[in-house]
């Protein structure tokens, strides 16, 4: 073998490899890091859980479902609450970094923030970011609304000044 393709080999032979334990990894830990199965489907294994091992009667399912769905309204309610916060945290730290910059810098910045706010968006839709890069073919049923647009969205912008302290 000539001393010229041995380096080349080596290259793809651990390219290759890498490839392989990227699969790997993936496939075995891949559902670990993959987002909850949203609000309605909690609500529904929970009630599915309660059933099975209660062993609970029709009577006491029909007087559980609004449970449920009350505790599925508050989760949500709290989840935006969260998510709400940690992007006034995200934006008081952009508002002091920018003003650190250079003005080419703070228009990098601004573009970055612009890129975030869509993944952001991209995240909050109903089922997640799709996983093929097509149309969502996931729907929670007729209790699951549209998803609040982030702080700082057009209409939703948070009023001038510091942030509120914690």
């Amino acid at each position: 073998m000539s001393s010229k393709l041995k380096p080349w080999l080596v290259l793809g032979v651990i390219f290759i490899a890498g490839i392989l334990t990227g699969v790997a990894l993936t496939i075995g830990l891949g559902p670990h890091f993959m987002h909850p199965s949203g609000m309605q489907q909690m609500k529904r294994h929970w009630m599915d859980n309660l059933v099975e091992r209660l062993h609970l009667t029709a009577d006491q399912q029909t007087k559980i479902q609004p449970i449920l769905a009350d505790a599925k309204t508050k989760m949500q309610s709290l989840h935006r609450d969260e998510v709400e916060r940690g992007s006034e945290i995200i934006k008081a730290a952009h508002d002091q970094i920018s003003a650190l910059l250079t003005p080419g810098q703070k228009l990098e910045m601004q573009k970055m923030e612009s890129e975030r706010e869509k993944m952001f968006l991209d995240q909050m839709r109903p089922g997640g970011p799709p996983r093929d890069g097509g149309e969502r073919h996931h729907h929670d049923g007729p209790d699951e609304g549209p998803a609040p647009p982030p702080p700082g969205a057009p209409g939703n912008a948070p009023p001038p000044g510091p942030p509120p302290s914690p």
